[in-house]
């Protein structure tokens, strides 16, 4: 869906459907053959599996297959139980680990080339002050425009202007979704740098095939 070596930023309302969006992603590229890191921070491995399921991926066929690598970042250490197949990130107070954890998982999957999926950077504020996140989110799209290609969510009407603009100006590429009072979904691709694009606002939602396995997104025209 992006170039590659790039990194993404996609900013969206928090009701707008982004985990949806980021589990429609993995499933896409997995089912293409690519291979894929996906950090969560927001909900479980399991939810995590459960989407991409709907989706028509078997995520534990992808993870036993060391094609797909989960590092949970949202449950408690002390919750975590004893799946085998999930990174662990223990703390998010600790830039340094999660940097690591998606390290490990890269190194998991057999290295470059990797789509990693970052769901969301918005807790990491909670930790964080604005300029350790932008250090942290420079060595990340650094390593991910290396490694092969990083989408990472954030959440509009949680993070202040200031925050979201310092992301934005690192990313490569900037992708919004929003979400009207009748509960209609809009994407637009606000910039993606080398590319030539129309920031126009166009309706999307993910539609469930009737005959097949999986859905597709539906992207409206312009």
């Amino acid at each position: 869906m992006f170039p590659q070596n790039y990194a993404v930023l996609v900013i969206g309302d928090p009701s707008a459907g982004m985990f949806e969006f980021c589990c429609y992603l993995g499933a896409t590229y997995l089912t293409a053959g690519e291979k894929v890191v996906f950090l969560e921070a927001n909900s479980s491995p399991d939810q995590v599996r459960k989407q991409m399921s709907d989706f028509g991926v078997d995520a534990y066929e992808h993870e036993s297959e060391k094609t797909l690598a989960i590092i949970d970042a949202y449950t408690p250490l002390a919750n975590a139980g004893d799946d085998l197949n999930v990174l662990r990130v223990g703390d998010l107070s600790s830039l340094s680990d999660i940097f690591e954890a998606v390290t490990r998982g890269i190194e998991k999957v057999g290295g470059q080339p990797v789509k990693i999926l970052f769901d969301s950077l918005t807790p990491l504020f909670m930790n964080h002050d604005l300029n350790a996140m932008g250090r942290f989110f420079r060595d990340l799209t650094t390593m991910a425009r290396f490694s092969g290609t990083m989408t990472a969510l954030v959440h509009r009407n949680i993070l202040d202007e200031d925050q979201i603009a310092l992301l934005s100006s690192i990313a490569d590429g900037l992708l919004e979704i929003k979400v009207d009072q009748s509960f209609r979904r809009f994407v637009r691709i606000k910039y993606l740098k080398g590319v030539l694009v129309t920031p126009k606002w166009v309706p999307f939602d993910f539609q469930r095939e009737e005959e097949v396995e999986g859905a597709s997104l539906i992207w409206g025209r312009p």
